[in-house]
């Protein structure tokens, strides 16, 4: 074989291999979720539908919106530097595989970097939220969350249950 379809390969394989773990994880995640709701007897609210915060705060007053607004400028910073970070790493994910050799090694740090930038991300984006939860009432934080799990095909309201 040559060079030039080792590498070849290497990318497919490469690809694949995310590919396969992106499908099995959502399979996994919502064959889980579905179990760990269906033992309570009824849909309630969870993270497994798409969750919508535009459309949340759209349901809320305008008190409720210029608190996320503020909420959301303290958390700016920390979510930017996590997305330049998730940019560099993919970036260099992306250099790492298409050179020749393959470095096996540094695209496992590269990609470790990339894990750990999108989990600082994901705590910031759940810390914002969190806050934005703490600061509405408990009839504006129902509004918001019916709205926000609102399916987006028109799949209707999900039901939320106060306390639970």
């Amino acid at each position: 074989m040559t060079p030039r379809t080792i590498r070849t390969l290497a990318i497919a394989l490469a690809v694949s291999l995310g590919l396969n773990l992106f499908l099995g994880g959502m399979i996994a995640s919502a064959w889980l979720a579905k179990r760990q709701y269906q033992a309570r007897g009824g849909e309630i609210a969870t993270l497994a539908r798409p969750f919508d915060l535009r459309r949340g705060f759209e349901a809320v007053g305008p008190q409720a919106r210029a608190l996320a607004r503020e909420i959301r400028t303290r958390h700016a910073a920390p979510l930017r530097e996590a997305g330049q970070e998730m940019r560099e790493a993919r970036g260099e994910i992306r250099e790492l595989l298409t050179a020749e050799p393959l470095d096996a090694a540094a695209l496992r740090d590269a990609l470790s970097r990339m894990r750990a930038a999108s989990g600082a991300a994901q705590a910031q984006m759940h810390a914002a939220l969190l806050e934005v939860l703490q600061g509405l009432s408990p009839e504006d934080r129902h509004r918001f969350l019916r709205a926000a799990l609102q399916g987006r095909a028109g799949g209707g309201e999900r039901r939320v249950r106060p306390g639970g």
